[in-house]
C-alpha cells in the first residue's frame, strides 16, 4: 500500500511540476506571421524560440538530457495589449514589439540592460552581407582530418570535411543585439586564440581539430547579462565585427532558440549557464594531484620504474596514462580490443578470455595502486553516440531498444582490471562525417558538434552504473555541456601561447577543469610551461613522444621540477576547496582577470595572468605583471608591493615564472605527500596575510563519491579582523558534513605580521607557545578539539 501510495504522489508530483512548466511558458503570435515562444526558467534565465513553422524545431541538447527542463515555478506577470507584450518577474522586465518580435530588457529599477534583440529572417541583406564576409574569412581554413588525420592515427580514412560553411543565404537567420559603447564579451570557449575579450571579433562556433575544438556557443556582456545559442549546427558570433554597434548571431537555420541570462556579476551569468547546461564535472581528488603521460614506447617494466622513481626523487604524482602501445592492435577503433599483452600484464594471457576481470594485486596495475598511483588508458573513438542516447530514450519509455551493441560497455572490462579511468583522445569524432547516416536519422550537420557532447556523456554514465563513484577522464573537444560529463585538455596543441588562451577562454566559458599538454613547448620555455600547468585546474604532463620525466634533467632543473609539483599538493586543499566550489556554482579555477576585477578596465583583455583561485595571481610566459590595485605579496621572496600598476618583476633562478599573493588572503595548505591521501588530513597549515576584515571558506567532501551532489559537503569559515591594533584569526564550526569527515583538527597557523606582538591570546586565555620569525610571521599551533567550536587566536 505504501508502495501505491507513493507512485501517486511521484505522479501528482509531476503533473503539479508540468503543469507549473507550462504556465512559464508564454507564446505570441507576431504580426509578421513568426510566432516566438519565451520560457521563464528562473527569475533570471530566459528561453526565446522564434520560428516561421507551425511546430518548432526541436532541440537535440534538450531531447538526449543535456539541458535543464524542469525548472521550479516562478512568479510572473504578464501584460498585453494589441501592440505589446510583457512579462516581469521580480528581478526582471522583457518587453516584446508584437510587430516585429522585437524584445528589449530591464531590471525592476527601470535600467535597461538589452535595449533592442530582433530576429532577421534570410530575406534580410544583412543575412548575404555578413554570410558572404564569413565564407570568405573561412574558405581556406585548414584541418588537419582533411590532410594528416589526427597526430599519430596512421589508417585515418580522411573523410572530407564538410566545406559549406553557411549555405544558401536565405535558409539562415540572424538574431541581432545593439550593443552599449564600452560593453565588453567573454567566454567563447576556444574559439579565439588572439583575445579573450571578443567584442570586435567573428567566432566560429564548430568543432575543428586544431583550430577550435572547444567551441562554446555562449558568451556573457560586461554588462552582466549572457546568451546561449541552443543550437549543435555550425553557426557565428560576429560581436561588433561587422558592425561595430551589433552582436549578430548567424545561424544556418530559418529559426532561432536561445536563452538569455541576467545577474549581478559575470560569475552570476556563469552560474546561470551552467545551471541550463550542467554544472562543471567534479574530478575524484586524487586527479588533482599530478597525471603523467609516460613515453608511448615504454612498456610495463618501464613504467614501475618511473613509478619508482618518482618516489625516489620526491615528486609527488598521482597517475599514469598508458598511450596507445597498451592495446594488441595500436589505435583499435573497436570494441573488441585487448591488453598487448607483450607489453603489459594486468592480468594473465591466458584470461585474456575469461569473464568477468578482477584485478591482480600482484601485478603491473596491482603493484602501481600499491604505490599509491592511478593507471588510466587511451582510447580512440569513432561511433555512432546517437544510438546509445536513443536507446537510452527507448529504455525510459518502455520501447524496444536497437539490440545493438554499446561502445563504452566494453571498457569496463578493464576497469574491473583496476583501471581508474580514460584520456578520450578526439579521434576520428572529431572528424567531419558528411556523407554518414546517423542511427537517429540526423546528419552530421546536427550531429558533428553534439557528439563531442555524447561521448563523454555516455562513458561518464556507464562509469558511473558500474563503479558508483565518479570516473576520472577528459575529452579534447566538446560543446556546450561537455563540462558537466568530463574534465578537458585544449587538444594537441601543446603547454604555451595558445593553450593560456584556452584556459582563460574556457574558464570564461562554465569549464572547471581545464589543462593542456604541459612542458610541450620550445625548449627555452619547457620550465615557464611547467610553472603554467601546475597553476592550472589539473595538470596532465603528456610525454607520448617525449622524455619528461623529472630525473631525466640536469639537476637544477630537476630540482626546480621537484619543488613546483611539491608546491602543488601542499596547496591541494586550497585546490580541492576550488573544485568543490566551481562544481556548484560554475565558478572556474582559472579566474580570469576581468572576471576578477571587472571595474579595472586595464585588465580588458588581459592574458598573461590570472588569478588561481581566489588568492593567488599568477603570471605566464613574461617577467612583466599587473598588479591591480591593494598589495600584494612576492610569493616566492615575501616582499610587498603596491598595486594599480605594471611592473616588471625578478623571477628568482630557482623558479620559472611570477607568482603574488593578495593582501587579505587565508590560504590552507597540507603537508609534505607523494599522493593524495597519503596521510590524514587531520592537520593544516593555514598562512594569513592580514588586511581589515577577511574571510575564506574551505570546502571538503569524500572525495572520491557523488555524495556532494546531494549535500554531503563540510565547509569551515576562517576570518581574520584586524581592529585598533588587534588582530583576530577565527575559525568557525563546521557546517555540513560527509563521511568520515574530521571531528577534530589542528591547524599551523603563519599569520603575516609587521611586528612583534606583544601577546598571543587563544580563545582570550595567553598562551607562550608562539614564535616570532625573521620573516615577520608569527607562529603558533591551533588545537580546535571539536569541529562544531568556534575557537579564536588574538594577537594584540
Amino acid at each position: 500500500m505504501r508502495t501505491f501510495l507513493y507512485i501517486l504522489c511521484c505522479l501528482y508530483m509531476s503533473q503539479l511540476l508540468f503543469a507549473a512548466n507550462e504556465k512559464q511558458q508564454f507564446e505570441i503570435r507576431l504580426q509578421n506571421g513568426r510566432k516566438m515562444k519565451i520560457e521563464v526558467c528562473e527569475a533570471g534565465i530566459f528561453r526565446i524560440r522564434i520560428t516561421p513553422h507551425p511546430v518548432y524545431a526541436e532541440s537535440l541538447l534538450q531531447r538526449y538530457g543535456i539541458l535543464k527542463t524542469e525548472w521550479d515555478p516562478v512568479t510572473v506577470s504578464k501584460k498585453e495589449n494589441a501592440s505589446r507584450f510583457e512579462l516581469a518577474t521580480d528581478q526582471y522586465k522583457l518587453s516584446v514589439d508584437k510587430k516585429e518580435g522585437v524584445l528589449s530588457v530591464s531590471d525592476t529599477k527601470g535600467k535597461t540592460i538589452l535595449e533592442k534583440v530582433w530576429f532577421r529572417p534570410g530575406s534580410d541583406p544583412l543575412c548575404t552581407d555578413l554570410g558572404k564576409v564569413i565564407n570568405k574569412k573561412y574558405l581556406d581554413l585548414k584541418v588537419y582530418s582533411n590532410s594528416s588525420g589526427i597526430i599519430g592515427d596512421d589508417k585515418n580514412p580522411k573523410t572530407e570535411r564538410d566545406r559549406i560553411e553557411t549555405g544558401d543565404y536565405r535558409d539562415n537567420s540572424i538574431i541581432s543585439i545593439a550593443l552599449k559603447k564600452d560593453e565588453r564579451f567573454y567566454g567563447g570557449g576556444s574559439t579565439s586564440r588572439d583575445h579573450i575579450q571578443h567584442r570586435g571579433e567573428l567566432l566560429r562556433m564548430w568543432t575543428t581539430y586544431q583550430h577550435t575544438e572547444i567551441p562554446q556557443p555562449f558568451l556573457l556582456s560586461s554588462e552582466n547579462w549572457g546568451i546561449f545559442n541552443n543550437t549543435t549546427r555550425k553557426h557565428f558570433f560576429d560581436i561588433g565585427s561587422y558592425d561595430p554597434n551589433t552582436f549578430s548571431i548567424y545561424n544556418t537555420v530559418d529559426e532561432a532558440d536561445f536563452y538569455l541570462m541576467f545577474g549581478n556579476s559575470m560569475p552570476d551569468i556563469i552560474h546561470a549557464y551552467t545551471t541550463v547546461t550542467g554544472k562543471p564535472f567534479l574530478l575524484p581528488k586524487w586527479a588533482y594531484g599530478l597525471n603523467f603521460g609516460p613515453n608511448m614506447l615504454e612498456d610495463q617494466f618501464d613504467i614501475l620504474n618511473d613509478a619508482i622513481r618518482f618516489r625516489e626523487s620526491r615528486v609527488p604524482c598521482d597517475m599514469f596514462w598508458l598511450e596507445p602501445q597498451w592495446m594488441e592492435k595500436r589505435y583499435d577503433f573497436s570494441t573488441k580490443k585487448k591488453w598487448n599483452y607483450q607489453k603489459f600484464s594486468a592480468e594473465p594471457y591466458w584470461l585474456a578470455n575469461t569473464y568477468p576481470k578482477q584485478e591482480s594485486h600482484r601485478l603491473f596495475i596491482g603493484r602501481l595502486h600499491g604505490m599509491g598511483f592511478h593507471v588510466c588508458l587511451w582510447l580512440c573513438i569513432e561511433y555512432d553516440q546517437s544510438l546509445v542516447a536513443e536507446d537510452e530514450l527507448a529504455a525510459k519509455a518502455g520501447k524496444p531498444q536497437s539490440g545493438q551493441e554499446h561502445w563504452m560497455d566494453h571498457l569496463m572490462h578493464f576497469v574491473d582490471n583496476g583501471v581508474d579511468g580514460f584520456k578520450l583522445d578526439p579521434a576520428r569524432t572529431i572528424d567531419e562525417h558528411p556523407d554518414f547516416a546517423y542511427y537517429n536519422g540526423r546528419s552530421d550537420k546536427e550531429m558533428h558538434n553534439l557528439n563531442q557532447i555524447l561521448m563523454p556523456k555516455q562513458l561518464y554514465t556507464t562509469f558511473h552504473q558500474h563503479k558508483g563513484i565518479r570516473p576520472f577522464q577528459h575529452y579534447t573537444a566538446g560543446w556546450a555541456g561537455t563540462q558537466h560529463w568530463s574534465a578537458s585538455t585544449s587538444g594537441d596543441n601543446g603547454g604555451g601561447r595558445t593553450a593560456l588562451f584556452d584556459q582563460i577562454n574556457l574558464g570564461m566559458s562554465g569549464f572547471l577543469n581545464t589543462s593542456c599538454d604541459v612542458m610541450n613547448v620550445a625548449k627555452e620555455q619547457e620550465l615557464q610551461s611547467l610553472h603554467f600547468g601546475l597553476f592550472l585546474p589539473w595538470v596532465q604532463i603528456n610525454s607520448w613522444y617525449s622524455l619528461h620525466q623529472p630525473f631525466y634533467f640536469p639537476e637544477h632543473r630537476k630540482n626546480i621540477y621537484r619543488d613546483y609539483v611539491q608546491l602543488r599538493y601542499s596547496l591541494m586543499p586550497y585546490i580541492y576547496s576550488a573544485a568543490l566550489e566551481g562544481a556548484q556554482t560554475g565558478m572556474p579555477i582559472v579566474r580570469s582577470m576581468p572576471m576578477m576585477f571587472p571595474d579595472d578596465r586595464k585588465t580588458d583583455d588581459m592574458v598573461y595572468q590570472y588569478m588561481f583561485g581566489e588568492n593567488l595571481l599568477v603570471g605566464i610566459f613574461s617577467d612583466s605583471i599587473y598588479l591591480p590595485k591593494g598589495n600584494w605579496i612576492d610569493y616566492w621572496t615575501g616582499e610587498k608591493l603596491s598595486g594599480g600598476r605594471e611592473i616588471k618583476h625578478r623571477i628568482p633562478e630557482n623558479r620559472a615564472g611570477l607568482l603574488f599573493v593578495r593582501e587579505g588572503s587565508i590560504i590552507p595548505y597540507q603537508k609534505e605527500m607523494q599522493y593524495i591521501g597519503e596521510k590524514a588530513l587531520d592537520t593544516l597549515i593555514v598562512r594569513v596575510y592580514p588586511k581589515e576584515t577577511t574571510t575564506y571558506t574551505l570546502y571538503e567532501d569524500d572525495g572520491l563519491t557523488f555524495n556532494y551532489q546531494n549535500g554531503a559537503i563540510a565547509s569551515t569559515r576562517f576570518e581574520c579582523k584586524q581592529k585598533e591594533g588587534r588582530t583576530e584569526f577565527t575559525v568557525f564550526p563546521v557546517e555540513g558534513s560527509y563521511e568520515g569527515m574530521y571531528r577534530s583538527r589542528t591547524y599551523e597557523l603563519e599569520i603575516d605580521m609587521p611586528e612583534r606582538p606583544g601577546q598571543v591570546l587563544i580563545d582570550n586565555h595567553p598562551i607562550t607557545e608562539w614564535q616570532y620569525g625573521g620573516d615577520h610571521k608569527v607562529r603558533l599551533t591551533l588545537h580546535q578539539q571539536r569541529t562544531s567550536d568556534k575557537v579564536t587566536v588574538s594577537l594584540l
